[in-house]
Order: C-alpha cells, then sequence, then structure tokens
C-alpha cells in the first residue's frame, strides 16, 4: 500500500471537508446568538462580526484552495485514462471553477450592517452563484463522461451530488431550518470531493491494469 502524501488529492480533499466543518462549527459556537438553523454561513465571515477575517480564511479560502489543488490533481489522472471525453474534460473544468467560486467567497465578505445586497455582499452573493451552477454542471457532466462497468458507482454518486445541491439551492427549505440548506449543499459537495478523491486512485490503477 503506497504512502500517503501531504499533497495527495485525497489528503487535500479530505482536509478541505474537515477544516470547513471545523470553522463551521467552532466559530459558530464561539459567535454569540448565532444559530446554524437560521443564519447563512457567510453571516460569521461578515465584516464586523467578531473574527470574521479568521472565519473567512478558515472556512471559505483556505478549503476552496485545497478544494482546488484536489480538483486538479484528481482530474489530472481521469484525463489521462484512454476512455476521458469531452464532457469529462469540461466536467472537471467547471469543478475547478467551483473551487475558485468556493473560495472566492471568503475573499468577497459581507458587510454586517448592510448584508448581501450591497457592496461585496453582491459580488459574494456572485461568487456563492457560480459555484453552485459550476458544481452541479461539472458533476453532471462527469457523471455523463466517467465510462466503464467498474465507474457506475462514482457515476452514480456524482450524479446524486448534484441532484442534491441543485434541489437544496434551488426548491427544497428544510422546515424550521431555512439556513440548514446552504450548510447540506456545502458538506455534500466537499465530502463528494474527498469521496471522489479516494475512489478515484482505485479506478484509475484499475484502469492502468
Amino acid at each position: 500500500m503506497s504512502r500517503l502524501s501531504i499533497a495527495s488529492p485525497r489528503v487535500l480533499a479530505t482536509l478541505a471537508l474537515l477544516g470547513f466543518l471545523a470553522a463551521l462549527l467552532g466559530f459558530g459556537a464561539a459567535t454569540h446568538g448565532y444559530s446554524h438553523a437560521h443564519h447563512p454561513v457567510a453571516l460569521l465571515g461578515a465584516r464586523g462580526v467578531p473574527h470574521w477575517a479568521a472565519f473567512d480564511l478558515l472556512a471559505f479560502v483556505l478549503p476552496g484552495l485545497l478544494a482546488w489543488a484536489a480538483t486538479m490533481r484528481t482530474s489530472l489522472s481521469w484525463q489521462a485514462r484512454d476512455d476521458a471525453g469531452w464532457a469529462t474534460g469540461i466536467g472537471w473544468t467547471l469543478c475547478t471553477f467551483a473551487a475558485i467560486a468556493f473560495a472566492a467567497q471568503g475573499a468577497l465578505p459581507v458587510d454586517a450592517t448592510k448584508g448581501f445586497e450591497f457592496g461585496l455582499g453582491r459580488v459574494h452573493t456572485m461568487a456563492w452563484t457560480v459555484w453552485w451552477i459550476a458544481s452541479v454542471t461539472g458533476m453532471l457532466l462527469l457523471a455523463i463522461g466517467m465510462r466503464g462497468t467498474s465507474t457506475f458507482g462514482l457515476r452514480f454518486g456524482t450524479a446524486l451530488v448534484a441532484a442534491i445541491v441543485l434541489a437544496f439551492t434551488l426548491f427544497v427549505a428544510v422546515p424550521g431550518a431555512p439556513a440548514m440548506g446552504q450548510r447540506i449543499t456545502f458538506v455534500a459537495w466537499l465530502a463528494w470531493l474527498a469521496w471522489l478523491a479516494w475512489r478515484s486512485g482505485v479506478e484509475t490503477t484499475r484502469a492502468a491494469r
């Protein structure tokens, strides 16, 4: 069994997921009056909220960059396969855009006194919109482009997460907890990337044999 490197996409994607969860739960618990059920994630990183800059760095920027690096490295192994098609290439490109947009949310903090409708708040919302559109479209193209009987589980899982992100972004509101949908989409996306990075090592090894 090969030893994992810090630059391994498996490690990078796992760190992105765990880092986001740790920042969300830690800063949420430390912020008086904050509710995961009713307040958006970005409120913890809004200017004027205690430790907002640290949250933006640890919850958005670093996990987003780690996700980008993991996506890039995982995509290289997939696109090197002989059966990689156009859908796979475009899908991975969109997934890298999604990771960059996720990180950009931390570089474009909301103003706690003005909300999402003014200044950087509007640009933050645009970055969030780019994230979910690029992630959903990219995942669906990957589900289409992944070929071979051994990748059926990856295709189904990828399409399922894309559907979850789309549904909770646009259609599903959790009763009594309107802000939980955003958390579900972020965690589902990061967990999918970590799962795919771990599974891809197995799939590419099979394809190379």
